[in-house]
């Protein structure tokens, strides 16, 4: 899959560094090569190299800030949100500006800022959950304070939402809306994301399920949580996969037009750094090789004809996707994993669909809840939807043993 981009781009993804002020334990930029910082003085070069890119104001334009931890470069970050404001102030629908923190950085005056400029921003939190994230900053009094003022502030308007994800050691969503739910006093508090974490590195894989048991108990209880509520759990973008592919299935929608699950296959989506080098998405860099061994580097804004991104493999080329019956639901999931990674990447990523494919099925059918897929293709701990149906003899433990990202690349490291 070598993907060559439009210049007429309507979501752009500007990455300001990998720079963070926490260390989580499944973070997927942790083990991610650190390309030389930048600073406020690379503004003008930047803005300059946009010049190449044509904007298209009916079609509209959003404007990602990524890190790292974004508001470590908040020298940076306010001065460029402010002058790519300028640039299109004659617009009457202006770009939306949206940022994910996990709000340790957070002050009243850059609160106060967001508000102002019209940011939508997502605080990533996993709720009960946090401890295996890393450090929760809502242990301070005075950022929990700061946090739910802010929230007060946003949520009328639509512009604020906690973002969590699910681990082998924080499943529930149920539990993490609860908790939320708690800590705001806002039964219908938003939250973000909802899946579970993929294995980009040694440290995601151990956060993932890895036994058949894990798998099944996950499957039950994902279930279970969005049947026994309801939906009304906070979690809208997973309610709306669920209604996404309910009306796939009834309009026997073709999956020859689906996209990547991240979207970054789509050619008008481009994610960039304060260098103006086009990268496979937000959470690389420019000096780090994917697992394929091709340069995560696409090229760069000044030479915008001869970019190209080489290091992901879509759905499309993946053999098990093609008759996956999840596919609509999980698009392909990561398109720069490959081997073990990947592996178990796809296996998570199985597990967390299949129940929002159930859920659908129950749906339509006005109760029948599906238990077994019969095919041909299908290994059985996929066909048996909820473990109940066959015998399941749990594997050898594989362990994925951290060496040298360098000599990872061209081998399998699963022992």
């Amino acid at each position: 899959f070598r993907r060559v981009l439009f210049r007429s781009i309507y979501k752009l993804k500007i990455q300001m560094g990998l720079s963070c002020n926490y260390s989580c334990d499944y973070c997927s930029q942790k083990f991610v090569g650190r390309p030389p910082e930048t600073n406020k003085k690379d503004i003008d070069d930047f803005l300059a190299k946009l010049d190449v890119l044509t904007f298209n104001e009916e079609k509209g334009l959003s404007i990602e800030f990524w890190g790292g931890e974004p508001f470590v470069y908040w020298k940076t970050m306010k001065p460029l949100a402010e002058a790519l404001v300028d640039r299109f102030a004659h617009w009457k629908n202006p770009p939306k500006l949206s940022v994910i923190t996990n709000g340790s950085i957070l002050t009243r005056d850059i609160c106060a800022w967001l508000f102002y400029m019209g940011f939508y921003v997502s605080i990533s939190h996993d709720g009960p959950g946090q401890s295996v994230r890393g450090p929760d900053p809502f242990e301070d009094p005075e950022k929990k304070k700061q946090v739910l003022e802010f929230y007060k502030l946003m949520k009328p308007i639509g512009r604020m939402s906690f973002n969590s994800m699910l681990n082998k050691q924080n499943t529930s969503r149920k539990n993490i809306h609860n908790w939320f739910v708690q800590f705001t006093g806002d039964p219908k508090v938003p939250l973000g994301e909802g899946g579970l974490v993929d294995a980009y590195d040694e440290d995601g894989a151990n956060n993932t399920l890895s036994t058949k048991q894990e798998h099944f108990e996950f499957r039950r209880n994902a279930f279970n949580d969005i049947f026994s509520t309801g939906g009304d759990i906070g979690f809208t973008g997973i309610i709306q996969k669920i209604d996404e592919f309910t009306r796939a299935v009834l309009n026997q929608k073709s999956a020859n037009g689906l996209g990547q699950k991240c979207g970054m296959d789509d050619p008008g989506v481009l994610a960039i750094d304060m260098k103006g080098n086009v990268i496979t998405c937000q959470n690389v860099s420019a000096v780090e090789t994917a697992m394929n061994g091709e340069s995560h580097l696409a090229g760069n804004l000044s030479k915008y004809d001869d970019v190209q991104i080489k290091s992901a493999t879509h759905w499309k080329n993946r053999k098990s996707c093609k008759k996956c019956p999840v596919l609509h639901l999980c698009k392909g999931s990561c398109m720069f994993l490959e081997n073990d990674f990947w592996e178990k990447t796809c296996d998570n990523a199985y597990s967390d669909n299949i129940t929002l494919f159930a859920l659908a099925f129950e749906k339509i059918t006005g109760g029948y809840i599906p238990v077994y897929i019969n095919s041909d293709i299908l290994p059985a701990e996929r066909k048996d939807i909820w473990g109940t149906m066959l015998p399941h003899e749990e594997e050898k433990p594989k362990k994925i043993i951290p060496i040298n990202r360098k000599t990872r690349l061209n081998s399998s490291h699963i022992t």
